[in-house]
């Protein structure tokens, strides 16, 4: 089962608020948040809305599974990431950055994050 130290490398990322993971449903499995601020618990399944939402679009644009997702608001950029349909577990990785954090390097540590989740689900 996972735990916790699965988020240690994308919370020592610079302007890091919090980070999710997910079943496809938006079932939350784990969390983790800087701010008490941001509610991942409530919000999970509504990310997950988006995401599913997101593949069926592109599905019907014959431009293949959605894979990862950047969302910048106002005050924050979201970043969502997709294990696959495909995968022996199929689950959902949110991360939610100020607007002038490193994003760039959270991107290259989601992909590690939601591999490590697949191998100790399966």
């Amino acid at each position: 089962m996972i735990n916790e130290s699965i988020f240690d490398d994308i919370k020592q990322v610079n302007g890091y608020l919090g980070i999710g993971i997910s079943q496809y449903t938006g079932e939350l499995l784990l969390f983790d948040k800087e701010n008490e601020k941001i509610n991942l618990e409530e919000t999970s399944i509504i990310f997950n809305d988006l995401f599913r939402s997101s593949h069926s679009l592109s599905q019907k644009l014959s431009l293949g599974r959605t894979e990862v997702m950047e969302i910048v608001t106002e005050k924050a950029k979201i970043l969502m990431a997709c294990s696959g349909e495909n995968s022996s577990v199929h689950i959902h990785v949110f991360a939610i950055f100020k607007n002038d954090g490193n994003v760039a390097l959270a991107k290259m540590i989601l992909p590690k994050i939601l591999n490590k989740s697949v191998s100790e689900l399966s």
